[in-house]
C-alpha cells in the first residue's frame, strides 16, 4: 500500500515538472534578440576619402533591450576587428566616420557588425563596401569669362568675371589688365572657389582695347591629386570698350522742401547739359515713379497728405539726344494743429453746472479730419465735444478746451467765467440738493425775504433763519457737505 502511494506521488511530481518546463520553454520562445541593418555613406569611395558606417538597431523583446552596443569588423580600414560605433540621442542609431586608407587597393570589402544588449542577447549583420579607383586629375582651365574674347561695346565701368573649371587658389599677381589708352588697371577681387569677379579700381577709357592675362603658375587647383595643378589653356583675351557716348545732363531737384499739411509749395529744379543743348524737365510728385508734371518749377500740393510725414519727389531732365538724369528730394509735410470754436458762458453761478464745448472743428489735413479729433476740457477729458463744469467758489474761474488731431497737434482755448452767487442761484442750488421739495420751498422763501428786506437787520435775520433751517435738515434731506456749502454761500449775499 505504501509502495503504491509512493508511485503515485512520483508520477504527480513528474507531471508538475513537465508543465513547468513546458511553460518556461514557451516563455523562452517569445524572446527576440536585437538586430541591426548596416549602411555606408557614400556606398563607395576612393582611397583617402571620408566614409561613415551606420548601424540602425531594432531592439530585442521580452524583455525589451537595454544597454545596446554595436561593434564592427573594420580591419580593412585599419580600425581592428571590433571597432565600436557611437550611438545618437535615440540610442538606436550607431555610426562612425573614418578615412579609407590612402594605400588601399581598389575593390570590394566585406565584414560584419555585432549588436549586443544588456540582457546578453546578440546578433550579427554582414556588410559590403567598395573601394573605388582614385580619380585622375586634370589641370584647371578657364571655363568661361566676361567680357568674351573679341567682344566690343564693353562699358567703361565693366567688371571682369572669370569661372574656372574647378576650385583654385590664387596667388598675388595672378592677373594683369592692360589697356591701350588707360594703361594697367588694378582691380578688387570678390568670389571664391571657382568663380571670381575683378572690379577695376578705375574706369576704362572709351573706344580702347584691353587685354586680360592670367599667370599660369599663380593659379593652382585645390585638390591634392597633383600634378597637374597649374592653370592650362588660353591665358589671355581682349575686348574693346564702347565708343564715347552722349554724356547725360545733370540735374538738382533742390530742397529739401517743407510745406504745411493742406498747403502748397513751389519746387524748382536746375540742370545742365555737357554738350550745351536744351533740356526738358518732368516731375514725379506722388512717389509712384511715373513722371507726369512738366516744368522746371512746379507746385506741390499737400492737400491730401498728413502732417509729420515725408513725400519723396523726383525730377527727370532729358537732353536733345534722349539722355536722362533723375534727382530725388523730399518734401517734409508739417502738421498743422486743428482749430474749433470754444463756447463758454461769460458768467455762471457757484454750485450750478455750466457747459463748455468745442464746435466747428477744422483741420487742413484730410486724413486728420477723416480720423477725427480728441477733446479735453478744464472740467474733464472726453472724446465728446463738450464738458460740464460746476464752480465751487465765487470769483474768476479760468476754463479751457483743447482740440487735438491724431498726430498730436493741438490748439488750446482759454477764457474766464465770472462766478457769482445770487438769491435766485442759491435757491436753485438748494432745490437741486434737497430731497424734500417742501424744505426747498421754505429755504427759497427765506432767501426771498432776505432779498426783499429793507434793513440790514431784517436781511441778516432772514439769512440766519435760512442757515438755521439748513442745520435742522442736515442729514434729513441735505448732506453735511451740501449744508456747509449752502450756509457758506449765504454769507456772500
Amino acid at each position: 500500500m505504501i509502495s503504491s502511494r509512493l508511485r503515485w506521488s512520483a508520477l504527480l511530481a513528474c507531471a508538475l515538472l513537465a508543465v513547468f518546463v513546458a511553460g518556461s520553454s514557451a516563455a523562452a520562445d517569445d524572446t527576440t534578440s536585437p538586430t541591426a541593418s548596416i549602411s555606408f555613406s557614400p556606398t563607395s569611395a576612393p582611397p583617402g576619402s571620408s566614409v561613415t558606417i551606420t548601424a540602425t538597431v531594432t531592439p530585442g523583446t521580452n524583455p525589451d533591450s537595454t544597454g545596446l552596443a554595436v561593434t564592427c569588423n573594420l580591419s580593412w580600414a585599419g580600425l581592428g576587428p571590433s571597432a565600436a560605433l557611437d550611438h545618437d540621442a535615440s540610442g538606436l542609431v550607431f555610426s562612425r566616420t573614418f578615412t579609407v586608407p590612402g594605400n588601399a587597393v581598389p575593390g570590394g570589402r566585406v565584414g560584419s557588425c555585432t549588436v549586443v544588449d544588456g540582457q546578453n542577447r546578440s546578433s550579427s549583420a554582414d556588410y559590403s563596401f567598395t573601394i573605388s579607383s582614385p580619380e585622375t586629375d586634370a589641370a584647371p582651365t578657364v571655363a568661361s569669362h566676361t567680357p568674351a574674347d573679341g567682344e566690343t561695346d564693353v562699358p567703361v565701368d565693366a567688371s571682369i568675371g572669370i569661372t574656372f573649371s574647378e576650385p583654385v587658389d590664387l596667388a598675388d599677381g595672378w592677373f594683369t589688365i592692360s589697356c591701350d589708352s588707360s594703361g594697367d588697371h588694378q582691380a578688387s577681387l570678390s568670389g571664391s572657389a571657382a568663380s571670381y569677379l575683378l572690379t577695376p579700381k578705375s574706369d576704362f577709357k572709351n573706344g580702347e582695347k584691353c587685354t586680360v592675362t592670367l599667370v599660369s603658375a599663380l593659379v593652382t587647383d585645390q585638390d591634392t591629386n597633383d600634378p597637374p595643378d597649374e592653370l592650362a589653356g588660353p591665358l589671355s583675351w581682349s575686348f574693346t570698350t564702347v565708343a564715347a557716348p552722349n554724356e547725360p545732363p545733370s540735374v538738382w531737384a533742390g530742397g529739401p522742401y517743407t510745406v504745411d499739411e493742406g498747403g502748397t509749395v513751389n519746387l524748382t529744379a536746375s540742370g545742365s547739359d555737357p554738350e550745351g543743348g536744351p533740356l526738358t524737365y518732368v516731375w514725379d510728385l506722388d512717389g509712384d515713379k511715373s513722371y507726369e508734371t512738366p516744368g522746371s518749377t512746379v507746385t506741390f500740393s499737400a492737400a491730401m497728405l498728413d502732417g509729420h510725414s515725408s513725400q519723396t519727389v523726383r525730377v527727370q531732365v532729358t537732353d536733345q539726344d534722349g539722355a536722362s538724369t533723375i534727382d530725388t528730394t523730399n518734401v517734409e509735410v508739417k502738421n498743422v494743429p486743428p482749430t474749433a470754436t470754444f463756447n463758454a458762458p461769460a458768467s455762471a453761478f457757484v454750485g450750478l453746472p455750466f457747459a463748455l464745448s468745442l464746435t466747428s472743428p477744422q483741420d487742413p489735413s484730410t486724413p486728420d479730419t477723416a480720423f477725427g479729433f480728441t477733446y479735453a476740457f478744464t472740467c474733464g477729458d472726453s472724446n465728446s465735444v463738450g464738458a460740464s463744469c460746476t464752480p465751487i467758489d465765487v470769483g474768476d474761474f479760468n476754463v479751457s478746451g483743447t482740440i487735438q488731431d491724431k498726430d498730436g497737434g493741438m490748439t488750446t482755448y482759454t477764457t474766464t467765467v465770472k462766478v457769482t452767487v445770487t438769491f435766485d442761484s442759491l435757491c436753485d442750488l438748494a432745490r437741486s440738493y434737497s430731497t424734500d421739495p417742501k424744505v426747498a420751498d421754505d429755504l427759497c422763501a427765506k432767501l426771498a425775504t432776505a432779498e426783499a428786506a429793507t434793513t440790514a437787520t431784517a436781511h441778516d435775520g432772514a439769512l440766519g433763519a435760512f442757515r438755521n433751517q439748513v442745520d435742522a435738515k442736515t442729514g434729513k434731506g441735505l448732506t453735511k457737505d451740501q449744508a456747509d456749502e449752502l450756509k457758506q454761500l449765504s454769507k456772500l449775499l
